[in-house]
C-alpha cells in the first residue's frame, strides 16, 4: 500500500508536534507518524514514576485528539529523498520530511517507553512503576545528570522512608552544568537524605550493582539507569548512512537540512545540533523550522538556526530546585522553580499545541 502527502513528519514528540500544528495554520498538508499512539509531556514522567497521584494521567493524550493533520501509526524502517517504509509494509512518498524521532534510554524505559505503544498501556506502565517504587525500600539512580538528579530528588521527596542513592562516574552531580548549579544541587539533595555516590561506576553482576574501581558492591531494590541517551536513527541507515554521525544524530546545515539531501529536514534531540537536549530547545526548533518551510513555499527568505543558551530548570523535590540561566547563572527563585513545579508544564505545552488543558 502506498500513500502520498505533502509533508512527513517523522515523530510526534515536543519538535515533531509543534512543527505539525504550525504547518497546518498556514494549510499545509501533514502527515505524522509515530510508533505511539499518543503525546507526551515526558517533563512530568519523572514525578508520575514517584507520586503518580500528582499528575496521573495528564501528560498524555491521543494524536487523534489534537492533531490538525493526518496521523499514522507505525515505526519507520527505512527513509529515501522521497520516501519512507513503515514495519508493516506500508511506503509513504513526499515532497519534503522533517525527521523528529528524538532520543531514547535503552535501559531507562520508563522515561520514553520503548514497550507501551498506546495511550491506555502507557498509563498503566507508569501506575505500575509508581506502585512497585512504593513498596521498596532502597533505590540506586545511576547517572547524576539533570534526569538523575531530579529522579532521586522526586523519589527522595515522596518517599521520605526510601533509602535513595545517587551515584554518578563524574566526581559531581551535573557535571555538564556550573559549579555554582552543582553546589546547590548536591546541597537540596542531601537535605533530602539522598546518598550521593560520585567518581563510581556500577555495573551489574547478577542482581548485584558492583563498582568497577572499588570492588564495592550495591544490591537495591530497584535500579533506575539514568544514562545511555541513544538517537533514534536506525530507519537513516539502509539508504542515507552518510547523514549520520558515529554517536547516530543527524547532520544538518543552520536551516535543519539535512546534509547532503535537498527534501529532508531533522529538528529535536535526534538532529546533530549544539543545542541541549531538552524540550526547551526542541519546541522552539519546531517552530523556527516552520516558519522557514513557510517562508520557502512563499519564496521568501529563511532564517539561519542559533544554538539556544545553556540552560536548565531542574526540580528536586515537589517544593525546591535549581535553574542556571543565562546571565544570572544558577538561581534557587520559588517563582522560576514553582513554574515547573506546579505542573510539570504539562499546561504550558499543551497550550503550545492548541490542546485546552
Amino acid at each position: 500500500m502506498n500513500t502520498t502527502t505533502h509533508t512527513l513528519i517523522i515523530g510526534g514528540g515536543f519538535a515533531g508536534a509543534t512543527l505539525a500544528q504550525e504547518l497546518a495554520k498556514s494549510n499545509i498538508s501533514t502527515t505524522l507518524i509515530d510508533r505511539k499512539d499518543y503525546f507526551e509531556v515526558t517533563m512530568a514522567t519523572l514525578r508520575n514514576v514517584a507520586d503518580f497521584s500528582k499528575v496521573k494521567d495528564t501528560p498524555r493524550i491521543r494524536y487523534a485528539d489534537f492533531l490538525s493533520g493526518e496521523f499514522i501509526q507505525g515505526s519507520l524502517v527505512e527513509l529515501t529523498e522521497n520516501s519512507a517504509l513503515l514495519d508493516n509494509g506500508e511506503r509513504l512518498t513526499f515532497q519534503q520530511a522533517i525527521i523528529a524521532t528524538g532520543s531514547s534510554y535503552p535501559s531507562f524505559s520508563v522515561a520514553k517507553s520503548n514497550h507501551a505503544f498506546t495511550l491506555n498501556e502507557r498509563n498503566e506502565e507508569l501506575k505500575d512503576a509508581s506502585l512497585a517504587l512504593a513498596k521498596a525500600k532502597s533505590v540506586l539512580v545511576i547517572g547524576a545528570g539533570a534526569v538523575g538528579v531530579e529522579l532521586a530528588g522526586d523519589i527522595a521527596y515522596s518517599h521520605p522512608n526510601i533509602k535513595v542513592t545517587l551515584a554518578d562516574s563524574s566526581s559531581t552531580v551535573l557535571s555538564s552544568y556550573s559549579e555554582n548549579t552543582q553546589r546547590k544541587a548536591t546541597k537540596q539533595l542531601q537535605a533530602l537524605g539522598v546518598n550521593i555516590q560520585t567518581n563510581r561506576y556500577y555495573q551489574q553482576q547478577d542482581k548485584v550493582y558492583i563498582d568497577k574501581h572499588t570492588g564495592d558492591q550495591l544490591n537495591a531494590d530497584i535500579t533506575y539507569v539514568a544514562v545511555g541517551v541513544k538517537a533514534n536513527s536506525d530507519f537513516m541507515k539502509p539508504q542515507l548512512s552518510q547523514c549520520i554521525t558515529e554517536q547516530g544524530f543527524i547532520k544538518v546545515d543552520a536551516d535543519f537540512q539535512v546534509t547532503g539531501t535537498t527534501s529532508l529536514w531533522a529538528v529535536g534531540d535526534v538532529a546533530d545540533l549544539q543545542d541541549l537536549k531538552l524540550a526547551a530547545a526542541a519546541i522552539p526548533q519546531g517552530k523556527e523550522l516552520a516558519a522557514n518551510l513557510i517562508a520557502k513555499q512563499q519564496g521568501k527568505k529563511t532564517k539561519a538556526h542559533k544554538p539556544m543558551p545553556e540552560m536548565g530548570l531542574i526540580p528536586i523535590g515537589q517544593k525546591k530546585g535549581v535553574a542556571q540561566i543565562p546571565i544570572f547563572g544558577a538561581v534557587t527563585w520559588k517563582p522560576l522553580i514553582n513554574f515547573k513545579n506546579k505542573d510539570l508544564l504539562i499546561g504550558y505545552v499543551f497550550k503550545g499545541l492548541g490542546i485546552k488543558h
